[in-house]
Formats: structure tokens, sequence, C-alpha cells
């Protein structure tokens, strides 16, 4: 029996209740995650071990994700629980404590790259060219967004183009749902849209936040095929891609943070939460990896 057909199992009497509850749990963990900017969603549902299974009903939805409808509801659930419950708290740190929460992210993505590379060498064969080639793509890919900078004062009106960019947004977080080594919140910061999109979400503005769903339904179906097919045909690349995407994000998030350390109390502090996120990051990943086993 594959993990994947473990995963599916038939649960033993009387565990449902117990597992729906660790599911949802997961959920708000994959959730409040994914409102971090530098750590990835995705990475954590690759350690909890639920990743694979979410990406095969997705990209599957007549014959699987119908049957397996529970799994993904209660997990959709916790997700939504917890980046609404996240969303409060990071609005006031990144306003207080900037450079604290900067290298805290900082922290977390640093923990999750050992249990990321494991993925990366499912059976013991030596990395080919087209392996490496994939770890620099995904490397480049986000090293780019420094280019692209931040942009502090976003603003949104009622132009038409604008409700085109929410849209575009809600598929950049759906895919960083599906790619796990992509922080969608990374990207968003990237563009200078985190601190909007943090208001929106706490105030629950859905003239903001229905595109942004709209976008996230499009990204999420659109996109988990393509992820499964990679996962099934190319799974070393396409952890090496991942891998690169998330060293990338390393180099993204540092470049933001530095940019507001103006002293040598603040490299201090930065380099206490780096360590603190490495710590919090490795709680992640172990209780992640005690609890890998679906019903």
């Amino acid at each position: 029996m594959t993990a994947r057909d473990a995963e599916h199992a038939t649960p033993r009497p009387g565990r449902c209740v117990a597992e729906h509850l660790r599911r949802f749990s997961i959920g708000i963990i994959v959730g409040v995650a994914s409102m971090l900017p530098g750590i990835s969603g995705g990475v954590l549902a690759v350690c909890f071990g639920i990743y694979e299974r979410l990406i095969a009903d997705l990209a599957d939805i007549r014959q699987k994700l119908v049957k397996d409808l529970p799994f993904v509801i209660v997990v959709a659930a916790g997700m939504g629980v917890g980046m609404i419950l996240i969303a409060f708290v990071l609005e006031a740190l990144m306003v207080e404590y900037l450079i604290l929460a900067l290298f805290f992210f900082l922290g977390l993505i640093v923990g999750q790259l050992p249990e990321l590379w494991k993925h990366t060498r499912p059976v013991k064969t030596p990395f080919t060219s087209h392996n490496i080639l994939a770890l620099g793509i995904g490397f480049v890919i986000m090293l780019s967004l420094i280019r692209i900078g931040t942009a502090e004062d976003v603003e949104f009106g009622t132009d038409i183009a604008i409700y085109a960019v929410l849209v575009f947004i809600g598929a950049i977080v759906a895919i960083s749902k599906l790619a796990p080594g992509i922080s969608g919140s990374t990207l968003i910061l990237a563009l200078g849209l985190y601190k909007p999109f943090m208001e929106a979400m706490t105030s629950f503005n859905l003239a903001f936040l229905l595109p942004v769903f709209v976008g996230f339904v499009i990204g999420l179906f659109g996109f988990a095929r393509i992820v499964d097919y990679a996962i099934n045909n190319h799974r070393t690349s396409t952890y090496c891609m991942i891998v690169g995407l998330t060293l990338g994000s390393l180099a993204v998030v540092l470049n933001h943070a530095w940019a507001y350390v103006a002293s040598s109390a603040d490299v201090l502090i930065g380099t206490f939460s780096l360590l603190a996120g490495v710590i919090v990051s490795l709680l992640f990943v172990r209780f992640g990896r005690r609890n890998n086993q679906a019903c």
C-alpha cells in the first residue's frame, strides 16, 4: 500500500471526530503560516503529510475530490480561521515591531529547509543537471522580486484594473498553497500590497476580498493539476525547485528586513528574533513529522 493509499484508508471506529479536529488544527497552522511573509504554508502541509493528498484531490475533482470532500472541507475551514486570526496579530505587529517580525520570518524559513531538503531525495540516486537547474530557476524566480521593490502607499480606487490586480493576488495566494516553498505573503510584500491586504482581512472589506477569492479559486483549480503532474512525473526536480524558491525567499525577506536596520541594537534584536523563528519552525516541523499519518 502506497503512502497516498494509506492516507485514504478507512479510519478505525471512534477516531473520526478526533481526526477531524486534528486536521482542523493542522489547517489553522497552515493558514497562519501562509500569512507570514517568508514562510510557506505549503511547506508545512508537506511536513504534516497532507500536501500530496490535497493536490491529488484538487487535480481530480470528479473522482477524488468528491470522495474526499470531508477531508478537504475540514482542512480548508481550519486554514480560513487561521488566516483571519493571524491577520489581526500581523497588522499590529508589522507596525509596532517591524524589525523583530521580519527577522522572525527569516528564522521560520531557515527552520523549514532541512525537512524540505529531504523531499528532494525520495530515492538514493545522484542529482542530475536537470535537478540542479530546477533549484537554480526557483532561486532566481524569488530573487527577481527584490528588483520589483515595495510600495508602501498602494491605494485602491474603483478602476476595473484594480479588481484585476486583486484577482491576481488571489491567484498568487492559491499558488502559494499548492507550491510549497512559495510564500504568497512574501510575493504580496514584494509587490507592495501586504499592508492593504492585511487591512482588508481585519476589516472584512468584501469589495477587496471577493475579487481575491475569485482569483484564489481560479488559481487553486487551475494550478493543482500542473503541480500533481510535476510531483508524479518529475518529483526530484519539483522539490529541487521548491528548495530554490525557499532559498530565494530568504534573500527577499532579508533584503526587506535589512532596509529597516539602523543600529547595532537592531542587529542584536534581529539575531535573537531570527533564532526564535528557527526554533518555532523546527517545532512545527517536528510536530508535523509526528502527526503525518492521515486517517
